[in-house]
């Protein structure tokens, strides 16, 4: 049995990818700013997949004599060959990453890939001055001058296309935003050898760090915003799902997870926050071994206090960004590593409620006894035991400080996801339906429709889920927003400052039986279908697949995932999703990547009532997300289902919140 506490954002900060290792990260040789004078000389390693290289232009052999010998850089990625005598230009690019103006500057790499170059006067280092290399078909290689080491390979280029695809003005960059993120970027162990070309090499780039990547620029791209508007105590609630494997034996683990936190945020000025984590519960559940009919339950739940201050950054876009450093977690069995992760929540237009999907994973180590006391202490980074893969969906709303029942009334809609697991079974179910409050404490709860969907030794199955309406029950919550109870049952949740979110995170388990997890959001909905046209919305996803052939298929969105209303009717998505794949319980992890262009959705709003947004596959299959849009339409909750075929049952289920942006 394999176990990993959960990852939250106060815990083991992790990456958002499935790494083969980490390294610490390689520093700065310069404390560039960008105000800097004078002449500066830069330098730099240029590289490229092995097979690639010969595709840029050779110097002759009195250019190769005069940069011999430049000392060599290492990269920071493997699979990598030097690019030997190729012309080395300086020039300055739009915000389109088009050269503007004169070549400013050449040199040429040596035969180890190594080049030199002297700024001209009054050159400044910044997120717009590039040094290139140019290759045949105009294909090239290109870095941001904003130190005076310049590494020229496909993770420069792959850093600056992001920069560009999300519509930075490069010459405003803070040049120490840009340091920062490069050698963040450099703690990743990244293995291009596979690549046959620059093509294959921004896809495993796009696999790896992508997501990492986009949630960096999108906060360095952005100006800083005003935390005066999201001061104040919060409660957050996660629910995760998890994959994990094993190196050396077929066993591996699916788990959920949930957590909930008490957190106070304070403004720091200029954009910076103070978020002090003071308390979280967690509850984790899990099914390991070889194949689900030879299969164990790990049950626990805990509870901790901290006094943990964490820095974090608003920005005018409304991204409240918290930065993860390097970490390894020991204990007796294994060691983990977590490269850097960036956790980006995205707010709720002018409101304290924030939601992010976290995509974070950890590589598994056998540990040491370092020094001969009989404790395991290090990890032995050449004894790799595993993989792991977590996806998360989390909430941060601000607490009220001084509710009553009247301040709850009107029809709220409620999407819920759950996950169960006993020996040789999974299950995992949604429902959406609409609760009635009446300002007494009182609520109607609607007829529930839903999806269960379960994968045991034998198969898939599916059921449908029907549960008839109840009225006048009671629900108990406290001055601070901490519900109690719900239907004269025991409760775990929380509503927000102005009463139109109401949260729950709930589980249930005995070890070695069975182990049950749960999440709940409610969103307060208006009398008539409100106006999204012209409406961009964050997509933030989460599901699990359990298909016949035992496929378990974890699918979550990456960080600029978009929802674009075209009209009442339709809109498109853009964006990636991250999918992480293994054939049986103790098969290998996969991870891929797959790229959403313009995809185009069907949209039925249901204002007080069920909105349904439909995807039809090229593949014959259908998703369908069924939720619940906001008052005003700066929020959408909705369950997620796939089907294979117009007349297969699904066998995917998930969350899907959508938060508007600024257009």
């Amino acid at each position: 049995m394999i176990k990993i506490k959960h990852i939250a954002i106060a815990g083991a900060l992790s990456s958002s990818l499935l790494v083969a290792g980490c390294g610490g990260s390689s520093g700065s040789s310069s404390s560039a700013t960008n105000s800097q004078t004078g002449s500066l000389e830069i330098s730099g390693t240029a590289s490229a997949p092995a097979g690639t290289v010969a595709y840029y232009e050779e110097q002759n052999a009195f250019e190769l004599a005069l940069n011999f010998f430049v000392p060599s850089l290492s990269a920071a990625v493997t699979g990598l060959e030097p690019i030997e005598g190729a012309t080395v230009e300086l020039i300055r690019v739009d915000n389109n990453g088009n050269q503007v103006g004169d070549v400013l500057a050449t040199t040429a790499t040596s035969i180890t890939g190594d080049y030199t170059l002297t700024l001209p006067e009054d050159v400044n280092l910044a997120g717009n001055l590039i040094v290139r290399i140019t290759g045949q078909n105009n294909s090239a290689l290109r870095a941001q001058v904003v130190e005076q080491d310049a590494d020229i390979s496909p993770v420069s280029e792959f850093v600056l296309q992001k920069f560009i695809s999300q519509g930075a003005a490069l010459d405003q960059l803070v040049v120490s935003d840009v340091v920062k993120l490069s050698g963040r970027v450099e703690e990743f162990d990244i293995t291009l050898s596979g690549a046959a070309n620059l093509d294959a090499a921004f896809s495993v780039l796009e696999d790896q760090i992508g997501d990492f990547v986009e949630s960096e620029v999108a906060v360095a791209a952005s100006s800083s915003g005003d935390a005066a508007g999201i001061a104040g105590d919060y409660r957050s609630s996660a629910f995760s799902f998890a994959l994990h494997d094993g190196d050396n034996d077929n066993v591996g683990t699916y788990a959920t997870d949930i957590w909930a936190g008490t957190f106070t945020f304070a403004d720091s000025g200029n954009g910076s926050v103070s978020i002090t984590h003071t308390k979280e519960d967690s509850f984790y559940g899990s099914l390991s071994g070889s194949a689900l009919n030879q299969s164990s339950v790990y049950y626990e739940s805990e509870t901790e206090n901290f006094n943990e201050v964490l820095p974090a950054t608003l920005t005018t876009s409304g991204i409240l960004s918290i930065t993860g450093e390097f970490e390894e977690d020991i204990d007796d069995d294994y060691g983990w590593r977590y490269p850097a992760h960036t956790y980006n929540l995205q707010r709720v237009a002018d409101t304290g409620i924030f939601f992010m999907v976290s995509n974070e994973g950890a590589v598994r180590y056998a540990t040491i006894d370092t020094n001969n006391d009989g404790i395991k202490d290090a990890i032995d980074p050449q004894a790799k035991e595993g993989d792991e893969a977590f996806r998360s969906l989390e909430v941060f709303s601000r607490q009220p400080t001084a509710f009553t029942n009247s301040d709850l009334t009107g029809k709220f809609g409620r999407v819920f996801l759950e996950s169960w697991v006993t020996s040789g079974t999974i299950e995992v179910q949604t429902e959406i339906n609409t609760l009635t409050f009446d300002g007494a404490g009182n609520y109607d709860y609607g007829a529930v429709e839903g999806h269960l969907i379960s994968l045991a030794s034998g198969g898939a199955s599916y059921t449908p889920i029907t549960e008839t309406a109840e009225t006048s029950q009671p629900m108990v919550i406290t001055a601070d927003g901490d519900i109690t109870s719900a239907g004269g049952e025991p409760s775990d949740g929380f509503i927000n400052d102005t009463f139109d979110l109401l949260v729950f995170a709930e589980a249930d388990g005995t070890n070695q039986q069975e182990a049950e997890t749960n999440k709940t959001l409610l969103v307060k909905l208006p009398a008539t279908a409100p106006t999204v046209t012209n409406n961009k919305y964050r997509m933030l996803l989460m599901s699990m697949k359990l298909d016949a052939g035992e496929e378990l298929l974890m699918t979550s969105s990456k960080f600029n995932t978009f929802l674009t209303m075209a009209s009442e009717t339709s809109g498109t998505i853009d964006g990636a999703f991250f999918e992480v794949q293994k054939t049986g319980l103790g098969g290998e992890i996969a991870v891929s990547t797959e790229t959403a262009e313009s995809v185009e959705v069907d949209v039925s709003l249901g204002g007080s009532g069920v909105s349904t947004l439909t995807i039809s596959g090229e593949d014959g299959g259908t998703t369908t997300m069924e939720g619940f849009f906001n008052e005003n339409a700066t929020l959408g909750v909705f369950t997620l289902s796939y089907t294979e075929t117009a007349s297969s049952d699904p066998d995917e289920l998930g969350l899907v919140v959508l938060v508007k942006t600024g257009n």
